[in-house]
């Protein structure tokens, strides 16, 4: 599958983009690409973009107006207005219609628009992480691990996925599946490569950074099993001559961490030279340690816990396959010290890496 079309030209009148679903600041930059692109694009007028609202991770936001205001391609081409009331859903006349979303079309604000403005309305969905790659069941799982229950739990998944797949017109993925395998975007893997700050002697290549996941948050592990798996990575890593640093997952207590080194930004992992320029780089079956590999070519390593066997088994084929893809198997904590002292022993700098993964 090629890359998709661009939206239709609105001429003098432009195109009005109306955005939902953001939920991380890891959103904005697809958001940020699609964005891009679509103002460069010839013959769509000035771009005019709507934000409907911002959406939560386990209850709480994560997002906030002044991030879009801050991180979004604002500029000449391009202007951003949060929506405050019934007015904001309504089109100009003569402008292209864009309904711009994350992981999937939300119904309602879908049908909402379409019955506020009465015309053509050009889906286009981009990245939410790994459950863009998964279908019904797969949804079904991760928000049974948000805190879904029952019936409610099941109807939403195939809800959102029948969505997903009728009402799409174009994905903005990051991975697309080709003849050899994934292949990265090149319009979106640019997008994080040029975000990254280019900071003077940021590399550290004798620390291993260990991307975290709310495990706790999610009921996937105690809080005391999670701390005994902290601790054997702390371990493993001094084994290994690595320090270890912690990059906590917005959604996580703090507490968990406690005693231990923590790297706090307001940035996504993406974007943290203290990340991309480590020896390793850490973590479970997550799409940070995903787009670390492919976009940048940051060495990574997989930690295997029993314990995530069940989130495992409710991952799509297309999930596994994408994981497979760009990051080793998962490795026993017990097995970790061999693992990273070979793979520091083998990379190039970043800066290599880059380019080998931007072929």
């Amino acid at each position: 599958m090629g890359p998709p079309p661009p939206a239709r030209p609105g001429a003098a009148a432009g195109t009005r983009v109306f955005l939902s679903g953001v939920r991380s600041r890891s959103h904005l930059l697809h958001v940020a690409a699609y964005l891009r692109y679509l103002s460069e694009t010839a013959g769509v007028g000035h771009v005019h973009v709507v934000d409907l609202g911002l959406g939560a991770f386990l209850g709480e936001p994560r997002v906030t107006p002044a991030d879009m205001d801050t991180r979004l391609p604002i500029g000449p081409r391009l202007s951003l207005v949060h929506a405050s009331g019934p007015a904001d859903w309504r089109a100009r006349p003569g402008e292209s219609l864009v309904y711009l979303a994350i992981g999937a079309p939300g119904i309602k604000p879908y049908l909402r628009l379409r019955l506020v403005n009465r015309r053509r309305l050009q889906v286009v969905v981009v990245d939410e992480g790994l459950g863009s790659y998964g279908g019904w069941r797969a949804r079904w799982a991760a928000f049974r691990r948000q805190g879904g229950r029952g019936a409610c739990a099941l109807v939403r998944a195939v809800a959102v996925s029948t969505a997903a797949r009728r009402l799409t017109d174009d994905r903005w993925a990051l991975y697309r599946p080709g003849p050899t395998g994934w292949q990265l975007d090149p319009r979106i893997a640019a997008e994080f490569r040029a975000r990254l700050p280019l900071s003077v002697g940021a590399a550290s290549p004798d620390t291993a950074v260990l991307i975290s996941q709310p495990w706790v948050e999610l009921g996937q592990l105690s809080a005391g099993r999670y701390t005994a798996v902290l601790r054997g990575v702390q371990a493993a890593c001094a084994a290994a001559g690595l320090a270890l640093l912690v990059r906590p997952h917005p959604a996580e207590d703090p507490s968990h961490f406690d005693g231990l080194p923590v790297a706090h930004s307001s940035d996504p992992a993406e974007l943290d030279r203290a990340v991309v320029d480590a020896g390793v780089v850490l973590g479970f079956n997550s799409t940070a340690l995903v787009n670390l590999a492919a976009v940048y070519g940051t060495p990574v390593l997989r930690v295997a816990m029993p314990e995530l066997a069940a989130v495992e088994a409710g991952m799509s084929s297309a999930q596994r396959s994408l994981l497979d893809a760009f990051l080793p198997p998962p490795v026993p904590i017990d097995e970790l010290p061999a693992q990273m002292r070979a793979l520091v022993g083998s990379v190039s700098p970043t800066g290599t890496g880059i380019a080998e993964a931007s072929r």
